[in-house]
């Protein structure tokens, strides 16, 4: 397994919350303007969260579960050597 670069997924969290914020007042300007219920806010903040957000910040994810899991292993493997 490699490391994933920290850089890159620096930089993808940051245009990830740009767009979702952009698109967020895209949303809540839209709803305004067509003067419908507040309640479209929660349901179309939600939509931005499941098609947006959530799959763009797939591979942050992986990246941390991959270092939680390297670091639990060199853990173990640290206190596996301790053992007399």
């Amino acid at each position: 397994m490699t490391a994933p670069d920290t850089g890159a997924l620096k930089r993808r969290v940051l245009w990830v919350g740009v767009l979702t914020l952009v698109l967020w007042f895209a949303l809540a300007w839209t709803i305004a303007w067509l003067e419908v219920s507040d309640a479209w806010l929660v349901i179309g903040t939600v939509a931005l969260y499941l098609l947006v957000m959530r799959p763009l910040m797939a591979p942050v994810r992986d990246a941390i579960r991959l270092r939680r899991r390297l670091a639990y292993q060199a853990w173990l493997d640290e206190k596996h050597r301790q053992r007399p």
